[in-house]
């Protein structure tokens, strides 16, 4: 839908109002959104959105664009903001209720519309042209601004961002100087005592890295095993194993070992390319996202500061930005691509020729037709599942590399992510505290799976249970390691608006999530007499945090949610985008969540990040040159 901005107001019908001023809420993308509305006799004085739990940076086009446009149309015949349709809806919805209670014809409103003045087509002509504006196409860009490439991004919505604003936003680096600092978490001994059991053999393209690996960790338990341990080559072998995986026709499907090692040796260079280079404020915080597998996610100081740093750095280095801006076609000559052809919010179309194209526009979470499709790992998506994605994950940049003929992989292997919402699909909020804390339990007050498992594991087990929803458990003690830096403040606040649940005892939180108290409190004991054993004989959990012991405690319902495509374009070391033949299509570049071959079946917690920053930054130098 169009974008608002340079328009004109169809004829007004007149109408009147009780002057006054409304409130009125309707559900948004996350949550109840809330609008004031002013109004005199005869006029739409203000509409403002009062509350709201929409994502930052995401929604902030909608909210900023529909209240104003819909004082200068004075009327409700608004069109939705591109990216943020149901914020948009949300808060049109909100302002009919208000405008009702004052008695004006809703219906008479919504057909006074805004009109897109109509534009000039235009053309440019630069080096680079990066399609997408999340991570991996503010890294390209970047990348290819540094090595002095004149350069234009592109992105479909209103705002930079897109599924990166939506994630968690860890990046998995190894950092054994900084990590070896760090007390080491219970079972971790274990867990790397019985990596020296494993079988070379097995490990075809890795079995040099599981070899090296193997070295590390022997000289590791010769020395101090209270700090944590970990090198690049553990990174490499834990995300090959994790998306090892056989897809329902019995095909293995794994990561590419060339791009899984690329992926984890330069991460940490790229992470710290990013501050020093960037100019994005980075964070000493480490973490470990649902289905990291170990303690490795690297932060940043705030996600939309990483935005905007970048987009300062692409400007002030020859380079342009074109939002709500959609790439829509490839220039191809002959089997090389030089440029795009894009539709931008007026209608007009923008042509850019360039030498190098770089596709940087996300998977196809959102487009449930296209998961359900192209699905050969689940024995079915269930019916209405719901997405963490943006609404702009629907897969363009696929259709555009196709244009070009190129070939496509793994785009069978979809995954679910197990901890979102059972109420809105996204990320839950509540208790995004570090996966070694986690505690989950079914709607019997049972635990049912090894919380610190990949993230198909906990999806699968997630979705065999009653109604295919669980809770999420912890205490007060786990409040400060909240991963979203939630105060206390705002913790109370989730459990006012009923995203947490919380209580003084573990009776009375069984009560209110509705399972036996029983169950709940022989589920918590039984756990917490792991944490000090730092074994799990029920489920093989490997790694804790902290026992769940101090009141009040905490509960949140969390539900399985389509959250990342593995597949998607080939691509080789250098982020060129291959033919059916293998070979470099000239002039096409790809990086993040549009190509397929790194994650295997399965993507671990935090490697998205990794892969976006690390494969946008290569593809952005090599476009360069």
């Amino acid at each position: 839908m169009l974008l608002l901005g340079g328009c004109t107001t169809q004829e007004k019908k007149t109408s009147a109002f009780k002057a006054g001023t409304y409130n009125a809420t309707a559900e948004g993308r996350n949550g109840e959104l809330t609008v004031e509305v002013v109004l005199s006799a005869d006029k739409i004085e203000s509409v403002a959105v009062t509350a709201h739990q929409e994502t930052e940076g995401i929604a902030d086009p909608a909210i900023e664009k529909i209240p104003s446009a819909i004082v200068e149309a004075q009327g409700l015949g608004i069109d939705a903001v591109s990216g943020c349709t149901i914020t948009s809806e949300a808060i049109l919805a909100a302002a009919s209720s208000a405008l009702a209670s004052a008695g004006a014809d809703v219906e008479a409103l919504k057909e006074i519309h805004l009109s897109a003045a109509a534009g000039e087509d235009t053309e440019e002509t630069v080096d680079v042209v990066v399609v997408g504006g999340g991570g991996a196409g503010i890294a390209a860009a970047s990348s290819a601004a540094e090595q002095g490439a004149s350069v234009i991004l592109v992105e479909k919505t209103s705002a930079l961002g897109g599924n990166t604003l939506a994630s968690g936003f860890a990046m998995n680096a190894a950092d054994p100087e900084l990590e070896n600092q760090l007390d080491a978490l219970n079972g971790q001994v274990e867990t790397l005592k019985a990596v020296l059991d494993y079988d070379e053999s097995e490990f075809g393209d890795y079995a040099d890295t599981l070899k090296t690996l193997k070295t590390q960790i022997n000289e590791y338990l010769k020395g101090d095993t209270s700090k944590e341990f970990d090198s690049v080559e553990w990174h490499i072998i834990q995300t090959y194993q994790a998306g090892k995986r056989v897809d329902l026709s019995g095909e293995e499907i794994s990561g590419d070992f060339d791009l899984v090692r690329i992926l984890c040796e330069k991460s940490l260079e790229t992470f710290h390319w990013l501050g020093d280079t960037v100019g994005v404020a980075l964070s000493d915080e480490l973490s470990s996202p649902v289905g990291s597998l170990w303690l490795r996610g690297h932060n940043f100081e705030s996600k939309e500061g990483v935005f905007a740093s970048a987009q300062q750095y692409i400007e002030a280095h020859n380079g342009k930005i074109y939002l709500a801006t959609r790439a829509t076609d490839l220039i191809l000559d002959g089997d090389a691509v030089t440029g795009v052809i894009c539709r931008k919010e007026d209608g007009s179309a923008l042509t850019i020729h360039a030498k190098n194209v770089i596709l940087a526009t996300g998977g196809f979470g959102a487009n449930g037709d296209m998961v359900k499709e192209y699905n050969t790992y689940w024995p079915a998506i269930p019916e209405g599942i719901k997405t963490t994605n943006v609404a702009g994950a629907t897969g363009d940049g696929i259709e555009l590399g196709l244009q070009a003929k190129a070939s496509l992989t793994g785009m069978g292997m979809v995954q679910l992510m197990p901890t979102a919402s059972a109420v809105t699909g996204q990320l839950a909020d509540g208790l995004l505290v570090p996966s070694q804390y986690y505690m989950f339990v079914n709607q019997e007050g049972n635990r049912f799976v090894n919380e610190y498992a990949e993230r198909d594991v906990l999806a699968s087990a997630a979705l065999s249970q009653t109604d295919g929803v669980f809770y999420h458990i912890a205490d007060q003690n786990m409040i400060p390691t909240l991963q979203n830096k939630a105060t206390q403040e705002q913790v109370d606040a989730m459990v006012e608006k009923g995203i947490l649940y919380k209580a003084e005892s573990l009776e009375a939180l069984a009560e209110q999530i509705g399972c036996p108290s029983e169950n709940l409190m022989a589920s918590v004991e039984k756990y917490n007499s792991y944490v000090d054993a730092g074994n799990d004989p029920d489920f093989g959990k490997n790694v804790f945090g902290s026992k769940i012991e101090t009141a009040p405690y905490y509960a949140v319902i969390e539900k399985p949610s389509v959250h990342h495509t593995m597949g998607g374009l080939t691509i080789n070391t250098e982020a060129q985008v291959l033919n059916e033949a293998g070979e470099a299509i000239q002039g096409l570049y790809a990086a993040g969540e549009v190509t397929g071959g790194i994650h295997g079946g399965n993507r671990v917690g935090g490697n998205a990040i990794a892969d976006i920053m690390v494969f946008g930054r290569i593809a952005g130098a090599n476009a360069a040159k």
